[in-house]
């Protein structure tokens, strides 16, 4: 329990963002999560790692969808409302994705498992890069 707790911790700390980041970010990445999911518990320190090493520039902005219970549903609808993306994503509720939208149309450019490889999640992220309108 304590390293789901030392994951989530280190993870909301990467995807805290400033105002001034956010305008600056050319693509969102919804990050689907859940406590009971064996595959965000398993790879999530390790992806949350390369997804940062891989955003040195902050260009892709991070929000996590924790779809654990109703109450975490609720709270991260708000911020897919805030993001502009609740409609895109209410279909999208497997976890262990990444989902990467353009900023400004909010278009799906890729999407890529927690449970890849750290290359395969570089490429994901090069490729969400170049997507971007």
């Amino acid at each position: 329990m304590k390293l789901l707790k030392s994951i989530f911790t280190g993870m909301a700390v990467m995807l805290l963002v400033s105002a001034a980041a956010m305008s600056q970010a050319k693509v969102i990445a919804v990050v689907n999560h859940a406590d009971w999911c064996g595959t965000c518990k398993a790879n999530g320190e390790r992806a949350m790692t390369a997804f940062s090493e891989n955003n040195p520039d902050g260009v892709i902005q991070f929000v996590v969808n924790d779809l654990t219970n109703e109450e975490t549903k609720q709270a991260s609808a708000q911020s897919l409302k805030e993001h502009g993306l609740y409609d895109a994503m209410e279909a999208k509720r497997k976890t262990a994705l990444v989902y990467f939208f353009d900023a400004q149309s909010k278009e799906l450019i890729n999407e890529i498992s927690v449970g890849k490889s750290n290359e395969e999640i570089a490429t994901a992220m090069k490729t969400a890069r170049k997507g971007t309108k």
